[in-house]
């Protein structure tokens, strides 16, 4: 009997050392988890940095005053959400002060993604509309289109904004556009663009649909 009794204690201390040397381990491994976790989510939104290549702004769309102290180049694609985040939030308040204050001037650029279906026909519909010289209205309501973005949704946009219908539709199809949308690609790439929105203030780096505030703030930097 005293055996055995000795033999059951025996066994339940090992048990409860493994047991806390199982809880220990996965504490430490929770730990780095969470570390590894709260890094990424520093790196999906740095703030501005690094002097990245000058991006060519050539004919691409701008609001604002042309010589603007500040340019602020924004690569984006209509189909993301955070772009119509920005474009809904931010850029509204960056349209009532800086912009219409002279401070800035924005220059839109496309970055359709590839894993976006509609992202690509959606911004040559806005290069369409551009040859019209409305890009900014398309612009505005391809953003708030709730994702609505199939090529029948595109041209009747297109008539909602008061673009001439044949010549709009004739562009969208023939893809007289698409050059431009994929020389646009490949300059925010080269810039090393992989997301969107990314902007570049006075050539420095903003990533994702930040809060007007640091938009301010990295405007105020880029004038000094």
């Amino acid at each position: 009997m005293k055996d055995s009794f000795m033999y059951r204690a025996a066994v339940v201390a090992v048990v409860l050392v493994l047991g806390i040397g199982v809880w220990l381990f996965s504490k430490g491994i929770g730990a780095k988890m969470e570390k590894g976790s709260a890094q990424r989510a520093v790196q999906a939104h740095p703030q501005p940095a690094g002097d990245p290549p000058q991006l060519n702004i050539g004919e691409s769309p701008y609001e604002g005053k042309k010589n603007a102290p500040v340019t602020m180049i924004e690569c984006s694609d209509y189909q993301c959400p955070f772009c119509a985040r920005f474009t809904n939030g931010a850029l509204k308040q960056l349209r009532d002060n800086e912009i219409k204050e002279g401070k800035v001037k924005l220059v839109f650029k496309n970055f359709p993604l590839p894993f976006h279906q509609y992202a690509e026909k959606a911004a040559e519909a806005a290069e369409c509309a551009n040859t019209q010289g409305k890009f900014w209205q398309m612009h505005n309501l391809l953003f708030n289109s709730g994702g609505r973005l199939d090529v029948d949704s595109l041209k009747s946009y297109a008539k909602q904004i008061g673009l001439n219908s044949e010549k709009f539709d004739r562009c969208l199809e023939t893809g007289e556009t698409a050059g431009t949308v994929q020389a646009d690609k490949s300059t925010c790439a080269s810039a090393g663009v992989s997301g969107t929105p990314t902007f570049f203030i006075n050539g420095r780096m903003l990533v994702g649909a930040q809060p007007y505030e640091q938009f301010k703030d990295a405007i105020v930097q880029a004038e000094k």
